[in-house]
């Protein structure tokens, strides 16, 4: 049986001029540890160019590997 537990958020600015504005999580994988680290390989490759804020890689809710800076995370 797969760990489905395992998922990646990337931070999107909703207007990159605004620095103010806290980035908008949002889940680009949601599945097993193989694909997951595949698509955070992925998004931080791209992620200056797409001017994300964050990539994180999480499982079970524990942040495993972060690119950039997060929001607070509880």
């Amino acid at each position: 049986m797969a760990d489905e537990s395992w998922t990646v958020q990337i931070g999107e600015v909703p207007d990159p001029g605004d620095t103010g504005v806290p980035p908008v999580p949002t889940t680009v994988y949601d599945g097993d540890e193989a694909g997951a680290r595949a698509a955070y390989a992925e998004h931080t490759s791209k992620a200056e160019a797409e001017n994300y804020r964050y990539v994180m890689l999480r499982h079970l809710g524990d942040v495993e590997e972060l690119w950039g800076t997060p929001p607070a995370v509880a």
